[in-house]
């Protein structure tokens, strides 16, 4: 299943002015608000911006190396899900397309914290795999994460994803570039969800 968030949106409308009982007053039409998305396409003009609690976790068995991004400083222990008493700092989400039936979204996660956990936690099924786990490196990076179609609600197969790249003080000592990337689809029958890509990769600094 895809990941799921709590956004609040807000809208902001616009209040017309209206002349009333003065005829001689000449009204011109002024140019009508662009709602263009970032890069968005020209179909779906309409953009909602708000803020979401967004933690993204996920592993590599190839590398045996786990991510979490936009954990607080401690860590996923952190969490109130974990025991502890924080969470996830709010971060931007821009939503195109909802009056049209689909939601497209772009979350753009800047100078986060990153944390890089291994081994992958046997069972390993999200987040709470890693209440009890100490990160081997963390530091701060950006993350990108696109949805094509939010609610699944398009005739095409719905492509989303998240890629993460920062740079990392290892516990053991020294520093690396962390390298992050997991791509999923669903397809047009609902299938879910087909692993199109997922690595987490430390390089040399």
């Amino acid at each position: 299943m895809k990941p799921q968030s709590l956004v609040t949106l807000g809208l902001l409308l616009p209040l017309l002015p209206v002349a009333c009982d003065r005829p001689a007053t000449v009204v011109t039409s002024a140019p009508p608000p662009q709602f263009d998305f970032t890069n968005g396409p020209s179909d779906l003009p309409n953009v909602f911006r708000g803020d979401s609690i967004l933690l993204f976790v996920w592993p590599d068995y190839t590398t045996n190396l786990v991510i979490a991004v936009n954990a607080p400083d401690g860590g996923v222990s952190s969490l109130r899900r974990c025991g502890s008493s924080l969470r996830p700092e709010p971060q931007p989400v821009q939503t195109v397309g909802e009056m049209q039936d689909v939601m497209r979204q772009l979350r753009l996660l800047r100078d986060v914290n990153i944390h890089v956990y291994s081994p992958v936690p046997a069972g390993f099924s999200g987040f709470m795999s890693l209440c009890g786990a100490t990160p081997i490196a963390q530091g701060t990076g950006n993350l990108t994460s696109t949805d094509n179609d939010r609610l699944v609600t398009g005739n095409g197969a719905n492509a989303f994803g998240f890629r993460a790249e920062g740079t990392v003080d290892l516990v053991a000592g020294g520093s690396a570039r962390v390298l992050a990337e997991e791509q999923m689809l669903i397809l047009p029958d609902g299938t879910c969800c087909l692993l199109r890509a997922r690595h987490v990769m430390l390089l040399a600094h």
